[in-house]
């Protein structure tokens, strides 16, 4: 009794076993290499189940196997994955789960595997980090309940001795489909409302999102480190105005880092000038309170430097060990694997919150001339002319502008002395060439200045809100200390070689609605914690009090303020308007799970045994006694009593019925429209004689 369909079991496993590793790839939890090979394992043991082989690995092979491996396991956990647990574990899994499929010889023996492949399963969506893992699980889900379902009828007709494997068709298909649909919907709401007491868990140590190579915006930039960031178009920032969709304002920067030592090469920051900020506080970058704010939110990146828009007067950041430089570049103590969110208080314009060169010191770093030659010195005096320095200045940073051009061409270069190169013998070069020239000319000329680095522009995403700062916005300028002005931002890379911003064209829209997705993902599903909570349900609780009466103690209970005096106001709100906007989102799910469920059910095939209940149905309404235990004929017979005009679609529903449930006979397409057609009539006539 035990073998009976053993075939059709193996081969239900064996779809479900290759099926469940398939992310561990994508996720780089698991090489190609290895799952090919399981793979070609599986495809190989459906192959034999196709075929019914008799013989399988007797429990001496299995073990003997088990053994074998355990080497295996040891070398692939200390030598060829240096120490780390997951893929080692992993590929014992996938190994033991093949060795089960091969041996499967008892009915235990097959629910054991199943458990194997269920582990794997798990292990593909614990260490899956992208939107599209949500297919992945629906299409499990969906091929996993029909799958065992079958499984189940299998177990059941070897139960009463039935040998055809054409009887174990699985019924209510719609009905399951519908459950399947309800599930998923139903985990949006469970997922925003199981309590959660620690860290969210993000693979890697990452949300969805890549992670930002800007690494030289905190230590070290190069004369071409920005150019190779600019390749990219992947997403560095988003910000968020608090004032509805404010445009930024014209050539508006968003400084990263700024570098004060330059060795002929590269620009370093002076070690240990970085003052630690109290954790906690309020952070005040300059004088002169907020007009506005906005909500940054920075992706993943590999380097300390928080950016920041240059009007910046006032940062609050829900993190420790924030450092501000002698340069006004705002540092964080190690960089943020997640996505981190920080609130700016703005402006009417530029300021710094760099330190004011002090006249005593004998060799200040913003004074350094290494790496300039007489040469260039003579270049600057007689670019730069006379006046104060705020106008020799700008006429060094006009005559770079109009006589230099901008170029990403360097085929060709290579010389020991690439600034002097780009001064007198090529005339043409990027951002960093630009504003390392102007810093170094200004030196010479007694004008302390330093190299800046951060972002220019952005494109605006009307899908969020937000507007879009992207690796591409990458870019380098000069701050120079001019002693009327205080440290003032100059430009002199020509308008043509700055970043531009996006395309408003219909790919355009398609791609910031997929970066809308991913950013949504990585918030508020990777990174979704206990403070996101804390935001939903108090949202509730508002909502509560909305609909039934009395106040939430929300906005409406706050005395107006003026923003530059109390922007914590309306910093909180953002908690809110998310936890309100998931509670709207799980209730259209649920809607929408219920009606996916009524469709399902009345798009499904008419059969005889549902026709036959809502027949029953039916009689009970109209007055007719339909007790459980009465048997079809005798409910032919009394309907025919009690409603005489529905006796003859009566008795076709109910041969039907009989054709189908005691006889095993299928209806065909032809037999479903009159099946349909009596059931109609006889339905008719009842609700008349009711």
């Amino acid at each position: 009794m035990t073998l009976a369909f053993g075939r059709e079991k193996r081969l239900l496993l064996g779809v479900l076993a290759a099926l469940a590793p398939l992310p561990l790839p994508f996720n780089e939890a698991l090489g190609w290499p290895f799952l090919l090979a399981y793979l070609a394992a599986a495809a190989l043991f459906i192959v034999r189940a196709r075929a019914d082989r008799g013989r399988w690995l007797p429990p001496w092979a299995m073990n003997l196997l088990g053994l074998a491996y355990l080497p295996l396991f040891f070398f692939d956990l200390t030598v060829f994955s240096g120490g780390r647990l997951v893929g080692p574990v992993l590929h014992l899994g996938m190994f033991a789960v093949m060795i089960k499929l091969f041996a499967l010889r008892r009915e235990r023996d097959k629910w054991q595997a199943l458990m194997g492949i269920f582990f794997l399963f798990l292990a593909a969506m614990a260490t899956s980090v992208h939107p599209s893992v949500t297919l992945y699980l629906a299409a499990f889900l969906a091929v996993g309940v029909l799958l065992l379902t079958r499984f189940a009828l299998l177990h059941l007709l070897a139960g009463f001795g039935h040998h055809d494997a054409s009887l174990a068709r699985v019924p209510l298909r719609g009905f399951l489909a519908a459950c399947i649909v309800f599930s998923l919907l139903l985990a949006v709401p469970l997922f925003a409302l199981l309590p959660r007491v620690t860290s969210p868990y993000l693979a890697g140590g990452v949300g969805g999102g890549p992670q930002v190579q800007v690494t030289g915006f905190s230590e070290e930039v190069t004369l071409d480190s920005i150019g190779r960031i600019r390749q990219s178009r992947e997403i560095a920032l988003r910000v968020r105005y608090r004032d509805g969709d404010r445009p930024l304002d014209a050539g508006q920067r968003f400084k990263a880092a700024t570098f004060d030592r330059y060795d002929g090469r590269a620009w370093k920051r002076s070690p240990g000038n970085g003052a630690p900020v109290p954790p906690g506080a309020r952070i005040e970058l300059a004088p002169g309170g907020a007009e506005r704010w906005a909500d940054v939110y920075l992706q993943p990146v590999t380097g300390k430097s928080l950016p920041l828009p240059t009007a910046t007067r006032l940062l609050e950041i829900d993190r420790r060990g924030v450092e501000i430089g002698t340069g006004g570049a705002v540092y964080l103590s190690f960089p943020p694997a997640a996505t981190l969110d920080y609130r700016v208080g703005l402006g009417p314009g530029a300021v710094s919150a760099a330190a004011v060169p002090d006249p005593a010191e004998p060799a200040p770093p913003t004074l350094d001339a290494a790496g300039v030659t007489p040469e260039m010195a003579a270049l600057a005096a007689d670019a730069m002319g006379g006046g104060d320095a705020g106008e020799r200045a700008r006429r060094l940073e006009a005559h770079l502008i109009e006589n230099y051009d901008y170029t990403l061409d360097f085929i060709g270069r290579g010389g020991s002395e690439p600034l002097e190169d780009f001064l007198f013998r090529y005339k043409s070069g990027h951002c960093e060439y630009f504003a390392t020239a102007m810093a170094l000319l200004l030196r010479s000329q007694g004008i302390h200045s330093r190299l800046a680095t951060g972002f220019l522009g952005a494109d605006y995403n009307p899908l969020e809100g937000v507007w879009v700062v992207r690796q591409a916005n990458a870019h380098a300028w000069v701050e120079a200390y001019l002693p009327d002005e205080g440290w003032v931002e100059f430009d002199p890379t020509p308008p043509a070689g700055r970043p531009a911003g996006g395309g408003t064209g219909a790919w355009d829209l398609a791609v910031q609605a997929w970066e809308t997705l991913i950013f949504r993902w990585d918030r508020y599903v990777l990174t979704y914690g206990f403070d996101d909570q804390v935001g939903l349900f108090a949202s509730l609780r508002g909502l509560w009090s909305r609909l039934f009466g009395g106040r939430g103690g929300g906005e409406a209970d706050a005395p107006e303020s003026d923003v530059a005096a109390a922007p914590e106001a309306v910093a909180p709100a953002a908690a809110p308007a998310v936890g309100t906007g998931l509670v709207l989102l799980a209730v259209a799910l649920l809607l929408a799970a219920a009606f996916a469920a009524w469709w399902l059910h009345r798009r499904g095939p008419l059969t005889a045994t549902a026709a036959y209940r809502r027949l029953r149905r039916g009689l009970a309404r109209a007055g007719v006694g339909v007790p459980a235990s009465l048997p079809p004929l005798a409910l032919g017979r009394r309907a025919a009593a009690a409603r005489p005009a529905a006796a003859e679609p009566t008795g076709r529903v109910i041969a039907f019925y009989l054709r189908e449930s005691f006889n095993g006979e299928a209806l065909g397409d032809a037999e479903r429209g009159e099946l349909s057609e009596a059931l109609r009539r006889a339905e008719a006539e009842l609700r008349k004689a009711g």
